[in-house]
């Protein structure tokens, strides 16, 4: 399968060694501040334009439009109209493939095109070049979504979160499928939180005010940076809970840890960055020297410049999983921002 398509995609990596990234935020990273319900959608697009944390912008299509995946023509002149005011220019829709939505079975294959190619015409309508999808697709519903994403010229891209690496058999199904259809509208959109130093403090903390001891989150802690395969983790993890006495609630927020933070190899993100189309800077907090202390950033921004990395990456805070605080999503990703262009100036 072929396109009519420019060379040179956003996302793709180059032969050159410079990077030339579009930095961007995902409205995600204001959880805590859309369900305040302070804010519209067109206030939270402004407060990107107004904090200079643009000049991409993502938006999750099932948490801030309403009627999704259905966008009338009237809405999508506004919003588009919206963002050229703004000088912000649309860098990826995360949009849902939720094949568990029925309670009896998982969707088939062609309800799971169907429920997919409406989202590919709402990116194309609101001019989003990028399509988030998740992995759980698979590569025969990639391939059968391939005519309608190049149709629209709108990329659809499986998103790699942890625990999913390059080695994972059902990203490289993925990739055998990509490399077999030849299509550039299909790829990757991988999440930083697959390469992680350590988990955020902020999620400790909160195990321990839900009642775990110390004592079996600091075993948990020499679990996670082990390097035992991840069942053998979660071995280690029951032994310990039933050491400590934890309940099975407790239990189920431990055994997250194992699989929601991972540490793989900066140097494996070389593999997909040719398959690459957005990135999600996911991050959980910049510390007073400016850095991330859980995400060895200044080792990925190296990689990227040494790759050529020309694409989009969105700041991704999801420190609201531990802190509820209003409008601290904004002042995170504002140190985002700092910290990352600071990197790729270097």
């Amino acid at each position: 399968m072929s396109a009519t398509i420019n060379s040179k995609q956003p996302g793709q990596a180059s032969s050159a060694n410079k990077s030339s990234v579009t930095l961007g935020t995902t409205i995600y990273s204001f959880t805590n501040e859309w369900l305040s319900r302070r804010y519209t959608l067109d206030q939270m697009v402004e407060k990107v334009a107004e904090l200079e944390i643009g000049p991409g912008i993502e938006v999750v299509g099932f948490q801030s439009f309403r009627g999704f995946p259905t966008v009338t023509d009237e809405f999508a002149e506004h919003f588009r109209a919206l963002l050229e005011r703004l000088e912000l220019t649309p860098t990826c829709l995360s949009g849902n493939m939720d094949t568990g939505i029925r309670p009896d079975r998982v969707m088939t294959v062609e309800e799971a095109v169907a429920y997919i190619e409406p989202q590919i015409e709402a990116a194309k309508k609101l001019g989003f070049p990028v399509l988030r999808i998740q992995a759980l697709a698979g590569p025969e519903v990639m391939k059968r979504l391939a005519p309608a994403a190049e149709q629209a010229q709108v990329q659809v891209a499986c998103e790699l979160h942890s625990p999913l690496t390059p080695d994972n058999p059902e990203v490289i199904e993925l990739r055998e499928c990509y490399d077999r259809v030849g299509s550039p509208y299909l790829g990757f959109v991988p999440d930083f939180s697959c390469s992680m130093k350590q988990v955020p403090e902020g999620y400790w903390t909160n195990l321990g005010r839900a009642g775990a001891p110390e004592a079996l989150i600091e075993t948990a802690r020499e679990i996670w940076h082990s390097d035992n395969p991840t069942g053998a983790k979660f071995g280690a993890l029951a032994a310990a809970g039933g050491q400590y006495g934890a309940d099975p609630g407790l239990m189920g927020s431990l055994n997250l840890a194992m699989t929601m933070f991972g540490h793989m190899p900066v140097d494996a993100w070389r593999e997909i960055l040719p398959y690459t189309r957005h990135i999600h800077g996911k991050f959980y907090a910049v510390d007073t020297s400016g850095s991330e202390p859980s995400i060895p950033y200044r080792e990925i921004m190296e990689l990227l410049k040494e790759t050529g990395y020309r694409g989009s990456i969105s700041a991704e805070w999801e420190g609201s999983m531990f802190n509820e605080e209003e409008n601290v999503g904004f002042k995170e990703v504002q140190r985002w921002h700092a910290m990352v262009r600071q990197l790729l100036a270097q």
